[in-house]
């Protein structure tokens, strides 16, 4: 695997991290997956300002301005011979001694990983309550951060490990999929999770709510078994239909909804820089 490393491309057997990186001693980290498709980082932009705030939040200095990091995401595209590739832009604290620290992080490291990916395609999967509940956020709100036990352990805990995992609140409230984010609807309105669930407001979940009348709601899981549709999304994947959850069966491809829904992308894949941008 190629990859952009504080600068630079390297081979993986090349990249050289730290034993003492806080990301590795205590998770102090943050990052944001996106794809390409031919070449375009679909919501960059968007990407990009949601890991400066991340990295502000834990007080890690970004050294790298938004198009430095679009020219690691160009070098890799032809590095790769594709512009058909998955990147994760990961932000580690950096090495310090052994120690929690209230200090700054001026010298993080910097990792942007890419692989290549398949064509875009319609995609249903079944959609599976986990038993494990969602955890409350590190911070006031949720980070897409390094702290992923609780994803894990619910992935775990899949009986069909082909299902995207659905996380309830202690509560008992919808909060989102173990990957994604969750939408609904009944009749013409879409419904998602508030972020006081605990959900993270994903990017893509922000571009359908520019997009689409979606109303933030708070809902048990009977609710959501009462939906016409169910639909997850997160900004690899975009958008994929619910085909069953817990056993009931919902329309899954066939929903006109979730044909709706895959148009917007449709339109905007290969030229959007940010959920901003109208027409």
């Amino acid at each position: 695997m190629y990859l952009w490393h504080d600068g630079q491309i390297k081979q993986e057997e090349d990249v050289r991290i730290s034993p003492l990186d806080h990301g590795y001693l205590y998770g102090i980290g943050v990052f944001e997956t996106f794809r390409t498709y031919a070449g375009h980082p679909f919501l960059f932009d968007d990407h990009i300002e949601r890991l400066q705030m991340s990295c502000a939040a834990i007080g890690i200095k970004l050294p790298y301005r938004r198009d430095e990091l679009l020219a690691a995401v160009e070098a890799l595209c032809r590095v790769h011979g594709t512009g058909d590739l998955y990147f994760r832009l990961n932000v580690s604290a950096g090495a310090r001694e052994i120690g929690l620290s209230i200090e700054p992080y001026e010298q993080p490291t910097v990792l942007l990983y890419a692989k290549s990916i398949g064509s875009r395609q319609m995609a249903e999967r079944a959609l599976e309550t986990v038993r494990l509940p969602r955890s409350t956020p590190e911070t006031s709100y949720r980070l897409k951060s390094h702290h992923y036990m609780n994803n894990l352990v619910a992935k775990r805990q899949l009986f069909n490990q082909e299902a995207e995992g659905l996380f309830l609140t202690k509560d008992g409230f919808i909060c989102e999929g173990i990957t994604s984010n969750i939408f609904w609807r009944y009749g013409e309105r879409w419904y998602t999770p508030p972020l006081e669930t605990g959900a993270l407001n994903g990017i893509t979940r922000q571009f359908l709510m520019e997009e689409l009348p979606v109303e933030e709601r708070l809902a048990l899981l009977p609710q959501l078994t009462e939906a016409d549709e169910i639909l997850y999304t997160n900004s690899v994947q975009e958008a994929v239909a619910v085909s069953s959850l817990d056993g009931r069966i919902f329309p899954g491809l066939e929903g006109h909804g979730y044909q709706a829904v895959r148009r917007l992308f449709d339109d905007a894949v290969q030229s959007k820089w940010s959920r901003r941008e109208k027409g």
